[in-house]
């Protein structure tokens, strides 16, 4: 097998002012070739690395049919590991990847963490690509980004498109995962949602257009290539219809205990028994995106009112770390979502807690069992549960039903 020596980014010293235009053309056709024959090295060896893996695989179990899966590199919300743990349990073999600016910083933990400033050397790269290539079957992408971009290509096309390319030509297969604002289009939202947050000129409205645009114009490269696409919230099978529903994970046990030693309304009982305030929890991730301008003065002003209790994260909701978000669920009655017309991770969390959950959805999915709010009906809303403390209920059915890992085990396994 032949060595690879590591490729330093290092500059070339400036060429003598004599040398003639021939000599500098003819200098940088050649070192144009020898950069093209080191990664046509780099992609043989990581086809030999591979192609080992696959006759070892089956010299040890010729009957052997699952595959193992690498999910990366953004293990947004913990999915990646979540999904990777459900794998785990269901009998094949799986790990996520969290490619960070600041690991020690990171609120969940991926089975492999490379941190950016180490990724960017390309050594590093190169030895992460020959372990996915002795290792992993499946991977799947998350938001179209780049995991090893060997060559570095600049040539305007997409920088996922050289890893798809690579990853094919050591016989692994791809998946693209989409988890949201990374495909979806803000204009077509605003357009079909009343209560969309992106119909304003937001700087922030105008950054998610940017790159949901960028990764929407290679869908048709996608479906050429013929690459399962998953997306993670029902709403985005509206934008890409060929898409698999990938349901998001949670830990499900970690938060239905919280139902069982923490049940709704125990801690709103005043003084002799007697009905006490109502305890809400509203935790923004982003102000913005969840409506909090429409959101926060109504629970301000009913609790000044004295009818809930309620304590405004707006300002740091972004900085609860998760840990701590099951204490936070354990001394709430009732969660506030968003009016974005999806049902992400953290409502889900609330529900398998026994927790009522408010948040705005449109009719088609109108069965998942929340209490439908806008911001019209949203203040009566909370004020009835005030008064009737309603049990909530499918809440925690839903979500083990859909969302403990099992579903999306099952989507991963009919998409391949």
């Amino acid at each position: 097998m032949r060595l690879l020596h590591r490729i330093l980014s290092k500059k070339s010293k400036t060429s003598k002012q004599s040398q003639t235009s021939k000599q500098s053309q003819t200098s940088k056709q050649s070192k144009a070739s020898q950069i093209e024959g080191e990664a046509l090295d780099r992609e043989e060896l990581l086809l030999e690395i591979a192609t080992r893996r696959k006759r070892q695989r089956f010299l040890r179990d010729p009957f052997r049919r699952k595959p193992s899966f690498l999910i990366g590199p953004t293990n947004s919300a913990d999915q990646g590991s979540l999904w990777s743990r459900s794998l785990n349990r269901s009998g094949f073999s799986a790990a996520s990847l969290r490619i960070s600016v600041d690991p020690d910083a990171e609120w969940f933990t991926a089975d492999i963490s490379i941190p950016r400033n180490e990724w960017l050397e390309l050594g590093n790269r190169q030895n992460f690509a020959e372990e996915v290539a002795s290792s992993f079957d499946i991977v799947l992408v998350e938001s179209l980004r780049p995991i090893f971009r060997l060559r570095n290509v600049n040539d305007g096309s997409h920088r996922i498109l050289e890893d798809f390319d690579l990853l094919a030509k050591i016989g692994k297969r791809v998946g693209v995962i989409f988890h949201g604002s990374d495909i979806r289009d803000v204009d077509a939202h605003a357009a079909r949602n009343p209560y969309s947050p992106f119909g304003g000129d937001r700087a922030e409205v105008e950054s998610l257009r940017a790159r949901s645009n960028e990764n929407r114009a290679l869908l048709p490269e996608l479906r050429r290539r013929k690459l399962p696409i998953f997306v993670t919230t029902k709403d985005l099978l509206v934008e890409v219809p060929d898409a698999h529903w990938l349901p998001v994970a949670i830990d499900f046990p970690r938060f239905h205990e919280i139902a069982v030693s923490s049940p709704i309304y125990s801690g709103s009982s005043g003084n002799s028994g007697t009905q006490g305030k109502l305890r809400v929890l509203y935790l923004p991730s982003r102000s913005w995106l969840k409506s909090a301008g429409i959101i926060d003065p109504i629970l301000r002003k009913l609790s000044e009112e004295g009818l809930i209790s309620y304590v405004s994260y707006v300002e740091n909701g972004a900085n609860i770390p998760h840990d701590q978000i099951p204490a936070l669920l354990a001394e709430s009655d009732l969660v506030i979502d968003q009016f974005l017309g999806v049902i992400g991770v953290f409502p889900i969390e609330a529900l398998a807690a026994g927790r009522l959950v408010m948040s705005y959805m449109p009719n088609e999915e109108s069965s998942t069992p929340i209490i439908n709010v806008t911001p019209v009906t949203l203040e009566s809303e909370i004020r009835r549960v005030a008064a009737e403390r309603p049990v909530p209920e499918g809440g925690a059915e839903y979500a083990r039903r859909w969302h403990d890992g099992r579903e999306s085990v099952s989507a991963i396994r009919r998409a391949f």
